[in-house]
């Protein structure tokens, strides 16, 4: 696992397909550690770190691309619950049960900071998360909503788990106002799913990917 904040960690790089890539994030609280995104079979060094560094809480997902068997092996390790968005249970509720499902405004003590961005369009129950750090950081993790290809950045519309260009880009729009410090995927193309950003590149960059989705959408 790599440090990339006081309070932020990120797994080994796993890959998930011929050219992308994941991670997932260990934000450490106080209150209880949160696990965001998905771990896949295989990472013991990445749960032995989690074990040193106090633990997880809870797991969150973004999607169901992020489920998987190692669910249930992070909850038997940890004791850890698990959540994700409520149209996306019947997906990840075929690899591990659903403890928690979360939405916009949802206070469950374990999320603590962790605010839930309905972000539908990749998925229709794509949700993203925003997390203001003590440390003065905003973390804002996009799952697939948006995602780095190498140099620029990419969205991807999967009509068969319900996504849709016009959820996208309304999701697009809250995204960028969110104002983000770093901006951490869910999947990525490209050396890392963690990009450093200021508030006038993170909107240009929601700008120009909206304005493909258009072309796209319309071609």
């Amino acid at each position: 696992m790599q440090q990339l904040e006081p309070d932020l960690w990120q797994t080994s790089r796993r890959s998930i397909g011929e050219t992308a890539s994941t991670h997932a994030y260990l934000l450490t609280k106080p209150s209880g550690n949160l696990l965001i995104y998905g771990i896949g079979d295989g990472q013991d060094d990445d749960l032995n770190e989690i074990e040193r560094l106090g633990g997880i809480q809870l797991q969150v997902l973004s999607h169901r691309d992020e489920s998987g068997p190692s669910l249930n092996v992070i909850r038997d390790r940890f004791n850890s619950r698990l959540a994700c968005s409520a149209l996306e249970v019947s997906a990840v509720g075929a690899d591990a049960e659903i403890d928690l499902v979360v939405e916009t405004g949802s206070d469950d003590p374990s999320l603590d900071g962790l605010e839930i961005l309905k972000t539908p369009g990749h998925t229709d129950g794509s949700i993203s998360f925003r997390y203001r750090s003590p440390h003065g950081k905003t973390y804002l993790f996009t799952g697939d909503t948006v995602f780095p290809n190498h140099d620029s950045w990419s969205v991807f519309v999967f009509e068969a788990a319900g996504g849709d260009a016009e959820s996208l880009e309304q999701s697009l729009n809250l995204l960028r106002d969110q104002e983000p410090d770093l901006v951490l995927s869910s999947a990525f193309v490209g050396e890392c799913g963690a990009v450093e950003m200021t508030s006038a590149d993170w909107a240009t960059i929601i700008d120009e990917r909206i304005e493909r989705l258009r072309q796209w959408s319309t071609a």
